[in-house]
């Protein structure tokens, strides 16, 4: 994440009481979360990469989930413990850079909205190594990532908008899409294109 991003992500934080008060607050979990969580298998453990204000690690600990929610914010951290302790759900809130956070165990369920997309296309392959150790085999990985549209795709401030195609490439062959989302959001700021292509995936790590 660029310096200026994270000057823009400190000040929201820091006005932020709540999970509501952040700008790209959604109450209502990715879709393909959802479906990943209801493929068939009994509630393990779950982890939350770049959870931010934790509304959906809340979601996974609702649904049965040993939640742990990891981000670099310190308010973001705060917001989940206390929604956690508000709820009366257990849901471990760690800060922490997560390309050098090393979990005690791997997880059944592997969440990341936005996270990787602001990280820069440099730290994929660290990226990639990573979640492998987050990841159980058998495991789902559901991402939310800014995907890009063409040459022209591409802006100074904002999340890394990456194809596909190369998204598939990465996680390949361990990772295996099951399901692949697309829609294009409208009503973005001038700086960063007025729109763009967000691409919600499901991978399965084979066993």
């Amino acid at each position: 994440m660029s310096d200026q991003s994270q000057t823009v992500f400190k000040r929201l934080y820091r006005a932020a009481q709540r999970p509501e008060d952040l700008p790209w607050h959604h109450a209502e979990p990715p879709a393909l979360l959802a479906e990943a969580l209801d493929a068939g298998r009994e509630p393990g453990t779950a982890l939350d990469v770049g959870c931010g204000a934790g509304t959906y690690s809340m979601y996974m600990a609702r649904r049965g989930y040993r939640v742990t929610g990891v981000d670099f914010m310190p308010e973001a951290v705060e917001l989940l413990r206390r929604q956690a302790a508000d709820s009366g759900l257990k849901v471990t809130a760690i800060q922490a850079d997560i390309l050098v956070w090393a979990p005690p165990h791997a997880c059944d369920v592997v969440l990341d909205v936005g996270c990787l997309h602001s990280l820069g296309t440099g730290r994929h392959p660290l990226y990639e190594a990573q979640l492998l150790r987050w990841l159980s085999p058998g495991g789902d990985f559901v991402l939310v990532h800014c995907g890009r549209r063409g040459w022209w795709d591409q802006w100074p401030i904002g999340p890394d908008r990456v194809s596909r195609e190369v998204l598939v490439r990465l996680f390949a062959p361990e990772l295996v899409l099951q399901a692949y989302r697309p829609e294009v959001l409208t009503g973005m700021p001038l700086f960063m294109g007025r729109s763009a292509l967000v691409g919600r995936y499901w991978f399965r790590r084979a066993m």
